[in-house]
């Protein structure tokens, strides 16, 4: 049984807030990290986990009495047993089938399939009779006769290489070898290994060390304001021109994303190899240095976080833009991405997750700050498909929160003339280089 997923239900039913605590979602908290548990394993799981609950939440509690409802009321306590309508009305597969829970593609392989990959290695290696071969062949042999009742108990699973056919470098076979043995194993890593390291590259790594320039804190403006007009020199523009065009011309020449295979690709492709790469062109000579940086592992919203209070977990926007000012982190572009095939029910999630998320934004630098109300503003950048929306939401004179869609532009991710690219440049330049001036 797994402690790990015994003590994850545990503290969901101690923790969770009680409107949340159901038996689909006890259910789902363990196939989440478990996607192909067998359903015995998974009563068994959860019922220790609510005994273990019930055991320290006081007897007669609103919370203790939810998780009676979730057991036969013909049980009761110390003794409990799931209900099988349970995971009969919530089946496992069920979740699975409609993409509530994420599997590999394969389903794992059970006793008889591991039994089958033993003999066929044992066989490939018996096939071809080298000292090396003979040693692993007699070794297997020994490992396995051992191992065979592992594998009836289900100890030996899917997830050692071995039972995959693979034999690794610090498996135990290997480990065992005599030393010229191993050596002889290793010969293919050594191939791949050059034995000594180019001067040149040790000398690039040596001047980049002795010759750099840590950048200094940048004092900000006291005051700066929209008006309408570009802040940049046009010698600035043309070089973040020529930055988000090369990130252009990569996605042109990538086969990901030629007609054939970007309707394929993941969301994860589309943001590593065009969203993120842009953004980061387009920021990257904002005159605050050391000062801020690019999240893009969807970290969790601390302004989501404060704002739904102590305990709270806050929203995960797809790429954050974030500030250091003083001891607190500001966090002024929030991103929200889709695969290149969006469904419109995607995209209207995303819409509705960014302005709550640009609404907590500006409600956590207000908390601290005092800027201009009509003049400061969160920056939210919708990518749905092809298509994306450059947002902002500020506040007016009357503390009245005005959210605008600035912008919608096609991204090129295929070769296109001279209009779209240009109207994409022009949008993500206005992310930060849109009207803006320092007021003298």
């Amino acid at each position: 049984m797994s402690t790990n997923l015994s003590t994850k239900i545990y503290n969901f039913l101690i923790n969770t807030e009680e409107d949340y605590i159901t038996a689909g979602s006890v259910i789902y908290q363990a196939i989440e990290d478990e996607p192909w548990i067998e359903k015995n394993e998974l009563k068994n799981i959860i019922e220790q986990a609510i005994l273990f609950a019930n055991n320290n939440i006081t007897r007669g509690s609103s919370r203790y009495m939810i998780l009676l409802e979730i057991l036969p009321e013909q049980f009761k306590y110390p003794i409990v047993r799931l209900q099988e309508k349970i995971l009969d009305s919530v089946r496992v597969s069920s979740l699975r089938a409609i993409g509530a829970v994420k599997t590999n593609e394969e389903k794992p392989l059970n006793s008889n399939q591991i039994a089958d990959n033993i003999r066929k290695l044992k066989g490939k290696l018996n096939n071809k009779t080298t000292p090396l071969n003979q040693k692993l062949f007699s070794s297997l042999c020994e490992a396995w006769s051992k191992n065979l009742q592992k594998v009836k108990n289900s100890e030996l699973t899917w997830k050692d290489p071995l039972a995959n056919q693979i034999i690794t470098d610090d498996s135990g076979l290997v480990r065992q070898l005599s030393p010229t043995l191993r050596y002889s194993f290793m010969e293919l890593a050594r191939q791949m290994t050059p034995v000594s390291l180019p001067s040149i590259i040790q000398r690039k790594c040596n001047e980049f060390v002795s010759t750099f320039n840590e950048n200094p804190a940048v004092e900000l403006p006291r005051r700066i304001m929209h008006n309408g007009v570009w802040k940049e020199s046009e010698h600035r523009l043309a070089e973040v021109t020529n930055r988000i065009l090369d990130t252009l011309q990569d996605a042109w020449n990538n086969p990901a994303f030629s007609p054939e295979f970007a309707g394929f690709q993941s969301e994860g492709t589309y943001v590593n190899n065009i969203v993120l790469p842009t953004i980061r062109a387009t920021l990257k000579d904002l005159p605050l240095e050391k000062s801020t940086f690019v999240s893009s592992s969807e970290k969790q919203s601390s302004a989501s976080a404060d704002r739904r209070g102590e305990g709270r977990s806050g929203r995960r926007p797809d790429i954050m833009f974030i500030m250091k000012h003083g001891v607190k982190k500001y966090e002024l572009l929030y991103t929200e991405c889709s695969r290149l095939s969006c469904t419109p029910q995607k995209k209207k999630d995303d819409e509705v997750k960014l302005w709550r998320e640009c609404n907590d934004g500006l409600y956590w630098v207000h908390k601290s700050c005092t800027p201009d109300r009509d003049q400061f503003g969160i920056v939210g950048v919708q990518i749905a498909g092809s298509t994306i929306r450059l947002n902002v939401l500020t506040r007016d004179l009357a503390d009245i929160h005005r959210y605008y869609h600035i912008r919608d532009v096609e991204i090129p991710v295929q070769q296109s003339n001279s209009t779209i690219v240009t109207k994409f440049v022009v949008e993500k330049s206005s992310t930060i280089s849109s009207p803006i001036r320092e007021n003298n």
